[in-house]
């Protein structure tokens, strides 16, 4: 948690009316979908889901999203197989990196000026075993759930106890990293 030693979700409340106006990346996967219900739902600042929406994303996940998307008129970036595995090509340790710099980059071209662009990352996400987080930071995307001390039981917790359909899914990266497609 940070230094001011407030609960978890009075931490999350606070930052949340530092960054509002927000866009969420959801990815289908529960960190992104409980940090959008919380903002919403629990924060009560103006959020708006986006979808980038690839050829390596599970396609549970993909559901997942485009549910909340219908639901929240959120947005969809497309990106075609031939685009990303353009993005993808290369050495294999810097795909994790490209990739998020690239996604994460359409978005920010496409965002209102004032808006924040946020991610689901938490404390359990090491940089060092996930090199897509220095994509993040190079950016400015803010990463609520991770400044704000929040771990995966914490999000699994509260998402079960807020009646998220999702709160006990499988992690998963993709499915390029989890060698489920190939470029």
């Amino acid at each position: 948690m940070s230094e001011s030693n407030l609960a978890p979700d009075a931490e999350l409340i606070k930052l949340a009316w530092k960054i509002a106006p927000a866009w969420v990346a959801c990815s289908g996967g529960i960190d992104s979908l409980w940090l959008f219900h919380f903002l919403k739902k629990i924060a009560e600042i103006e959020v708006k889901p986006v979808f980038f929406d690839h050829p390596g994303v599970y396609p549970e996940e993909r559901s997942a999203a485009l549910a909340l998307i219908s639901a929240a008129a959120g947005i969809v970036l497309d990106f075609g197989q031939t685009e990303m595995a353009a993005v993808w090509a290369g050495v294999a340790e810097k795909r994790c990196y490209r990739c998020k710099k690239y996604l994460f980059r359409r978005a920010l071209a496409q965002m209102p000026v004032a808006v924040t662009l946020c991610d689901g990352s938490h404390v359990d996400d090491q940089p060092a075993r996930r090199p897509g987080m220095r994509a993040l930071a190079e950016l400015g995307i803010v990463s609520p759930l991770r400044e704000c001390g929040w771990d995966k039981a914490l999000i699994r917790a509260s998402a079960r106890k807020a009646g998220l359909k999702s709160w006990q899914q499988p992690a998963r990266a993709c499915l390029l990293v989890d060698g489920k497609i190939e470029i």
